[in-house]
């Protein structure tokens, strides 16, 4: 497990991490390189991500692992809420850092997905956008997004599947370069459900699946 997070800190910390933090922000790039390289359509990433400005004042919100902030995009600058920003990669961390300067709602913090310094049922919003698919565990950190939720609150994400399509097969190589266990659109549905959460979208797209999910009120 620990060889795993040290690969991807190494991984994320160099070129490959440099380019894909310039092309997430870009939504057009982004487009395109997710159809020509993966065959998914991308936009679904910042249509989910778009519930980040719809938080009133005084919610609490989690974005793990966030990368180098792609979801601050959505965070409008009079929004009062708290954002805590998790990732194991230093230079993701630094990335998200700079990204965020100005924004005094956030707060980034170099740490684990699936061990979240956050009170049980504290969080109105979880993010986990492109990151369960490099997970040494992704149960795991599905679990531990649903035990950070308040009751009615939202896990919103995606994640790269194993499937039979040919590309995947290709592309989507668990225990290989960035990529840990991960698993099918299928598992990734059954996490969910393990997890206490009900789906109110659940969407495919070539190996992407997005999702959005809500720990029930009651």
């Amino acid at each position: 497990m620990s060889a795993l997070r040290d690969a991807n800190r190494r991984l994320f910390g160099g070129p490959f991490g440099a380019a894909y933090s310039f092309y997430m922000d870009r939504p057009r790039l982004a487009r395109v390189i997710a159809g020509l390289v993966w065959g998914g359509d991308i936009r679904p990433t910042y249509e989910l991500l778009s519930a980040v400005g719809r938080l009133p004042d005084g919610s609490s919100m989690v974005d793990a692992p966030c990368g180098a902030g792609i979801g601050f995009r959505s965070l409008a600058p009079h929004q009062r809420l708290r954002y805590l920003a998790v990732d194991l990669s230093p230079a993701m961390v630094d990335r998200a850092r700079r990204k965020a300067r100005g924004l005094d709602q956030v707060a980034v913090i170099e740490g684990d997905a699936e061990r979240i310094p956050e009170p049980d049922g504290s969080v109105d919003l979880f993010i986990s956008m492109w990151g369960l698919h490099c997970l040494p565990d992704p149960p795991a950190a599905v679990h531990e997004a649903a035990r950070c939720l308040r009751p009615g609150g939202r896990l919103v994400g995606a994640m790269i599947c194993t499937g039979g399509a040919l590309r995947q097969r290709l592309l989507v190589r668990p225990s290989t370069g960035a990529f840990g266990p991960t698993g099918s659109s299928t598992d990734l549905a059954s996490w969910l459900g393990e997890a206490g959460l009900t789906t109110d979208r659940f969407e495919l797209s070539g190996p992407f699946a997005y999702f959005d999910a809500r720990r029930p009120s009651v």
